[in-house]
């Protein structure tokens, strides 16, 4: 048996298995002296015997050109190509496919955690490596890596691992690779042994150097950063390797333990075998973002009013996984990112900065325990919790010193008692195990250390938001719900557990992760930076384990919010992905507005490349023709800048999600969002704060048809009936849904669209006139055709001309075509001409050929901006491609006709603004709206005031902002369209609040602060119930009215309590920048 020894820390022996119940748990005793610690046998990871490659692993340059392929190759075949590669490796290597995984997935990798080189350390190896002089332009290249200059790199600024592609090929010798993939981990293993100097990393490099191509030193050195951009994510790695490796990896976080566990294919794991273990970091169960903001929905959600849920504090920590074994003689600390820090807290009585504390602390029946919770960081002193930002420094001051801010960890969830996983039970068993006196001997003793997470269980709406209130009048954050009888899932953000925050008046109750997709340029100060973001909605809901490149639709622009350091990095990061939009020719994926220049960027970014902002606004609003989705946002607010994990860290909080353009909102999500009820805030009296009106019932908002659409592979098509035709199919049949004409006539060559096209050419499919879609066709005088016609169509193999029995509604051209009245039997024996309507046409040939031309333009246009060139990959030996051919790895040239399903797309996107009105419009009428087919439609604006949608409301005169038709921020006069309130004692006494006599500095400082609102447009009010009130100002050291004001000011909305700080700042960066870094603490 071969076993690869697998360090993680020394444990003791494995207590025997027992039953959760009385048993479990020793009654409490009295604390007998900590046990000494113990050093047994490191952990081992046994390699089964079966489990190897018997023949060498193939060179490094084959997985290399896997991985160019992964990143180039359309989305549809990328699985393929690394699921073909894995099966090839099984037959051509053996079955331990650990040593290719770790390389495709290599943020995952544990056994080489980290390297210690980042892109300055490597810049400077390799000036070293290449022989280069410290001050000359090659090496200023890679020094400077994030700045354009002269030469091929400049189109590559930004990308570090490109721009030493270019500097190393230019130098390089080696024509054929001589490493082998193996050969390659041993050198990674070697970089990554510890703390080296720059010294002992050359010679590892120079190896490397010696011995690899440009292109594959590129490929290592993503792998040393971690930043493949292969375009195929986690998920879908795992899924070509195993069906069960995604569940093992989620309880494990070891991709050794998942490569020699799951060795077999077809081998699956038992129930038991995805169970969370000790020492073992796992991901943790995720909160979610509940699409409504509504306490009583977010109540019904979770399970009431018949069954009781809990709810607990939101705390602002890091999340935390506590392990413990051998009744206490070790300990393991890991976060969510599987981070290991046990070496902060302690990993034996005695030590760390937490350990030798709470050693103590279990009953002795306590033998092994896996605790979920949240780490902060108490201030004896202050009496209260710090800035999370503090933890590290807390956890790692080894200073004995009882009054300094120490860790304190916040218990929320037991997961693991006496050798047993405790996932599968319910939460309230859970909970109640927790709480007994069989876990903890006395919590209290511990306070400030080990402390319970503060919880109440809650039955409805009344009780989520009494708790809200109660938190927020003490500073905190806001609330998680979960269901009590909710089982532990790992790696789960279901609606088990719901994430409650507060409203505050110049926001929505939700803020929204958007995926940018272009850009325009800045003025003054921010000349040649990117100063406004677009932003859009992912059409497609998921990719349900399949990565493809999804479409979106565009929905706003964002210039607000981010600092000068938010600048940087968008240009420094992105620099290279940002392409020219040409208006007349853009991206097939991008669904435009079709009148104004609200959604036609300067620059835009492909899905792949880019990333996420979270936006907030004051309420979403109809963009009539403007956006893609048909709404946009009423100023929006860029509130946090999801980082490339290259760049900077994420949140450590419990929210903390890699983003990208499959983890951002939606157009099913944000459909939800429109749809919810409109939350009506009541006064303390029950009564309400909105004005009375007559309620009319409406149906649900949809989006705008021209959003929707299944996607259908080009595989399918069996013949060209339908060549050249493109159809619009608002409703289906009893027998044939929607879908399943539009399949049908895909699969017989034809497109189909969601909405009618410009030029009014879609050709319409209904049943019946019933629809009001159908209806709003009908009054353009567009010929509506009955499905039979597809179906008598393909009987025939020939497509049909338009015959009066297969009409809904003829058009005047359809009435005078030539076979309009001919039966279908006699239309059998006759020859038809080649016009579907009978009628030849020579300009017919010559737009088939001009559509051919465009597209062989379109196919050479779409290659050269493909991302990689042919430049990018050298000249291969014949036996490096014949390798690449065993492999399954030659590349074959795509055909043009591979393009028409993103044209079609395109196309489809193309829709006439009127007929987009009027279909949206005819959504939304009531059952009872006369039939009349010829009824003239009425003013699309005035439509719009009837949608329900969210945050809309044209009869509320204390809407946010100075202008009712103001729809963005100022950033000429940043706080224009706010309104502020100063908390001084001459307010307070004012207002009836409680009054105080700070100094004399205080009063200064509020009085500066109150002349930089003014000079930057925000509008000063001395009564704190002024109905467009958004924000309370406050000084530090006179914040005693905080809990006060927080309730006076609670209702309809809550206003943003922040301190000076947080004007300074804004001034600073000429910008509003988020609230939540500047509140009382």
């Amino acid at each position: 048996m071969d076993k690869t020894r697998y360090h993680r820390h020394p444990l003791p022996p494995e207590p025997s298995s027992s039953q959760i119940g009385s048993q479990d748990v020793a009654p409490p005793a009295s604390q007998p002296e900590p046990p000494a610690p113990q050093e047994p046998p490191p952990t081992t990871l046994d390699k089964p015997a079966d489990c190897v490659n018997k023949y060498s692993t193939p060179h490094f340059s084959l997985l290399c050109t896997m991985m160019d392929r992964l990143r180039t190759e359309e989305a549809s075949k990328r699985r393929d190509i690394l699921g073909r590669f894995m099966e090839l490796w099984r037959i051509k290597v053996g079955n331990d496919l650990y040593p290719l995984i770790r390389l495709l997935l290599p943020d995952r990798d544990r056994e080489r955690p980290v390297y210690n080189l980042k892109e300055a350390m490597l810049a400077k190896c390799y000036i070293e490596v290449l022989g280069l002089d410290r001050h000359s332009d090659a090496a200023m290249r890679l020094i400077k890596w994030k700045q354009p200059v002269d030469g091929k790199a400049e189109s590559h600024s930004g990308d570090f691992a490109r721009v030493c592609y270019y500097e190393i090929a230019a130098r390089s010798t080696v024509e054929q690779g001589q490493l082998s993939i193996d050969a390659v981990n041993i050198l990674l293993d070697q970089l990554a042994q510890g703390r080296l100097k720059q010294q002992e990393y050359v010679p590892i490099l120079r190896k490397i150097n010696q011995q690899c191509t440009a292109a594959e030193q590129e490929w290592i050195i993503r792998i040393i950063l971690k930043d493949l951009r292969i375009s195929i994510r986690e998920k879908g790695v795992f899924s070509c390797f195993h069906p069960d490796a995604g569940d093992l990896f989620n309880v494990c976080s070891d991709l050794k333990r998942v490569c020699w566990t799951l060795y077999k294919p077809d081998q699956r794991l038992e129930k038991h075998q995805t169970n969370i273990e000790l020492f073992r970091s796992f991901l943790p169960q995720l909160c979610y973002r509940s699409p409504s903001s509504s306490h009583e929905a977010i109540a019904k959600l979770i399970g009431g009013p018949t069954t009781e849920f809990v709810m607990e504090e939101k705390l602002d920590g890091e999340r935390m996984q506590l392990h413990m074994r051998g009744n206490g003689a070790q300990w393991f600390y890991c976060s969510r990112k599987a981070k290991d820090y046990t070496y902060l807290y302690g990993a034996h009585v005695g030590e760390g900065s937490l350990t030798q504390y709470i050693a103590g602390a279990f009953q002795d029946g306590v033998k092994n325990i896996i605790l979920d919770g949240e780490m902060l960081v108490w201030d004896p002193i202050l009496e209260k919790y710090v800035a999370f930002g503090t933890l590290k420094t807390a956890a790692g001051d080894r200073v004995n010193d009882e009054n300094a801010p120490r860790p304190c960890f916040k218990i929320f969830d037991i997961l693991y008692l006496n050798d047993r996983c405790l996932t599968h039970k319910r939460l309230s068993e859970r909970k109640r195990l927790m709480r007994s006196n069989r876990i903890f001997k006395n919590i209290d003793e511990y306070k400030g250390r080990l402390e319970y997470a503060e919880e109440q269980k809650g039955k409805n709406g009344k009780d989520i938001r009494a708790m809200l209130e109660r938190i927020l009048e003490t500073k905190g954050e806001g609330l998680v719900v979960k269901k009590s009888d909710a089982i532990y899932q790992t790696n789960s953000r279901g609606a088990d557990w719901i994430k409650v925050k507060p409203e505050y008046s110049d926001q929505m109750g939700e803020n929204l992760d958007l995926l940018v997709l272009g850009g325009w340029w800045g003025k003054g100060g921010r000349t040649g930076k990117i100063s406004s973001l677009l932003c859009g909605l992912r059409v497609q809901q998921d990719d349900d384990g399949e990565v493809q490149k999804p479409e979106f639709s565009t929905f706003c622009s964002v210039g607000s919010g981010m600092s000068y350091e938010d600048y940087e990095w968008i240009m420094n990061k992105h620099r290279a992905h940002w392409k020219t939009f040409d208006r007349s020719n853009s991206p097939s994926w991008l669904q435009l507005g079709q009148v104004g220049l609200d959604d036609k960027p300067d620059v835009y970014i492909e899905p792949e490349n880019s990333f996420v902002v979270e936006v907030k606004a004051s309420e979403i609003v109809p963009a009539i023709g403007n956006y893609g989705c048909g709404y946009t946002l009423r100023f929006p607010r860029c509130r946090y800048i999801y980082f490339d994990k290259a760049s900077r860290d994420h949140p450590q909080g419990d929210d903390s999600q890699d983003r990208d353009m499959w983890n951002c909102l939606s157009l099913d999500e944000f459909t939800t969002l429109l749809n919810k009820p409109k939350k009506r805030y009541a006064d303390a009296e029950g009564g309400s704060f909105r004005k009375k009106r007559k309620v009319i019932a409406r149906k649900k908002v949809q989006l705008i048809t021209s959003t929707r659409g299944q996607k259908l592979s080009e595989d399918t098509i069996e013949s060209n009936i339908f060549g050249g035709l493109t159809f619009y199919i608002p409703k289906g049949t009893s027998q044939h849904s929607k879908q399943d004409l539009e399949a049908l006539v895909h699969k017989h060559g034809g497109e189909f669209t969601q909405a009618q096209l410009s030029d009014l050419s879609a050709s319409v499919i209904s049943p019946d006139e019933k629809s009001p879609l159908v209806r709003a066709q009908i009054r353009k005088r567009v010929s509506v055709i009955k499905p039979d016609w597809i179906f008598e169509s393909i009987a025939r193999r020939r497509k049909l001309p338009l015959l009066q029995e297969l009409l809904v509604f003829a058009s005047d051209e359809a009435k005078d075509g030539r076979y309009f009245d001919k039966t279908l039997s006699e239309v059998d024996h006759i020859s038809l001409v080649r016009d579907r309507d009978g009628v030849e046409d020579e300009s017919d040939q010559e737009e088939l050929d001009a559509k051919g031309e465009l597209e062989e333009t379109e196919g050479r246009y779409e290659e050269e901006e493909d991302g990689i060139t042919d430049d990018y990959e050298p000249n291969k030996t014949a036996d490096q491609v014949k390798l690449e051919e065993e492999w399954g790895l030659h590349r074959s040239p795509s055909p043009i006709s591979s393009k028409a399903t993103s044209r079609a797309t395109s196309r489809a996107a193309s829709v006439e603004e009127s007929d987009t009105d009027d279909e949206r419009n005819m959504q939304y009428k009531e059952e009872n709206e006369d039939n009349d087919s010829h009824k003239s439609s009425p003013d699309p604006e005035e439509n719009f005031r009837l949608l329900p949608v969210r945050g809309v409301d044209t009869t509320e005169e204390d809407g946010m902002g100075e202008d009712p038709t103001a729809m963005n921020y100022n950033e000429d006069s940043i706080f224009y369209h706010l309104v502020f309130y100063i908390d001084t004692p001459e307010n307070a006494s004012t207002n009836g609040l409680t009054s105080s006599s700070p100094s004399e500095t205080v009063k200064n400082r509020l009085q500066q602060a109150e002349k930089l609102l003014m000079e930057n447009g925000g509008k000063i009010v001395t009564n704190i119930k002024d109905k467009k009130l958004t924000h309370i100002i406050m000084d530090d050291e006179d914040s005693g009215r905080y809990a006060e004001i927080s309730r006076k000011t609670a209702l309809p909305k809550r206003k943003h309590i922040v301190l000076l700080s947080w004007v300074s700042e804004c001034v600073d960066e000429e910008t509003l920048m988020n609230e939540d870094g500047h509140k009382p603490r």
